[in-house]
C-alpha cells in the first residue's frame, strides 16, 4: 500500500489528502464541535469585538460608540450603537471555514513545517483582521447604502476574502520556488 501511495504523482496525493481532510473535518465539526459551539463561540466574539474597533475607529465621530454584546440566541453576537442593533454576526460569518481552507491547503502542500507554521499563523491573523474589516464594511453599507447590502455581503466581500486566501497561497508557493533557486 505504501509503495502504491509513493508511486502516485503529487497532484493525486494532494487531492486524496484534501478529500480525506474535508470528510474528517465535516464529521468532527458537525457531530462534536458545532454542538459545543467550539471554536465558534470564541471566534464569533473575537470577530464581533474587532469589528467594533473598526466601526468606532473609522465611523463618524459624531455618532455614539458602538459595542458588542452576546445574543440571547446561540450562534451570534450583536453589535449595538445607541441601544439600536447595527449588525448581527453569526457563527457562519466568523471566518472559520475560510481560515480552515487557507490553513488546510498550506498544510497539505510540500514544504518546511517551520515555514508552513509561519505562513499559517500570519495568514490566519490577517484573515481575522480582514473579516473584522469586512463586517465593519457591511455595517457601513447597511447604514448608508442599504439596497447594496445583500450583494456586498454575499458576493463582493466574500470574493475579496477568497482573493486574500489565494494571495496567501500564491505567496507561500512563490516564496518556496524562490528559495529553491537561491
Amino acid at each position: 500500500m505504501k509503495e502504491k501511495w509513493s508511486s502516485l504523482n503529487p497532484a493525486p496525493q494532494f487531492i486524496i489528502k484534501s478529500v480525506l481532510c474535508v470528510v474528517l473535518w465535516r464529521f468532527l465539526y458537525t457531530y462534536v464541535l458545532q454542538p459545543l459551539r467550539f471554536p465558534d463561540k470564541i471566534l464569533t466574539k473575537i470577530i464581533g469585538k474587532g469589528t467594533i474597533v473598526f466601526i468606532n475607529l473609522f465611523g463618524k465621530s459624531s455618532l455614539p460608540k458602538a459595542y458588542c454584546i452576546d445574543s440571547k440566541f446561540a450562534g451570534e453576537v450583536i453589535l449595538v450603537r445607541a441601544n439600536h442593533v447595527i449588525l448581527r454576526i453569526g457563527d457562519a460569518c466568523n471566518g472559520l471555514e475560510l481560515m480552515l481552507i487557507y490553513a488546510g491547503v498550506i498544510t497539505l502542500l510540500p514544504g518546511d513545517n517551520k515555514r508552513k507554521y509561519a505562513y499559517i499563523g500570519i495568514g490566519l491573523v490577517l484573515l481575522m483582521i480582514a473579516n473584522m474589516m469586512r463586517c465593519a464594511g457591511l455595517e457601513w453599507v447597511y447604514e448608508f447604502y442599504r439596497p447594496l447590502f445583500e450583494t456586498t455581503h454575499h458576493y463582493l466581500f466574500t470574493l475579496v476574502m477568497y482573493i486574500l486566501i489565494f494571495i496567501g497561497w500564491a505567496l507561500y508557493i512563490n516564496k518556496g520556488k524562490f528559495n529553491a533557486k537561491g
